[in-house]
């Protein structure tokens, strides 16, 4: 009797040692799994912020083409204004030294 207590207390020992060899194992498992979810979430997110600036970095660029050629239009405008303004400027001043020498004669 006492023989049939001790192997069932050694069975119940090792079932007992199986099962939290099996959790152990579980947990490994998990543990591993979410170490690879948490790796693949990181890299998904580092791409989506890599292209975020890119995207960022692109559209600053765009913008500060075209506010170039605005710039750009608004010179030439200003360029041919000042030009214009110049040459009627010109045709003044000739008359003014042609006036100017015509009475110092």
């Amino acid at each position: 009797m006492e023989a049939e207590i001790l192997i069932e207390i050694k069975d119940a020992e090792k079932r007992a040692d199986e099962i939290i060899e099996r959790a152990k194992r579980e947990k490994e498992s998990i543990i591993q799994e979410a170490l690879r979810n948490s790796l693949k979430l990181l890299s998904s997110k580092e791409d989506e912020i890599k292209k975020s600036q890119e995207k960022k970095i692109m559209d600053f660029r765009e913008k500060a083409k075209l506010i170039k050629e605005e710039k750009l239009a608004e010179g030439k405008t200003l360029t041919k204004q000042l030009k214009t303004k110049a040459e009627k400027n010109i045709a003044k001043a000739v008359e003014i030294v042609i006036k100017k020498f015509e009475e110092s004669i």
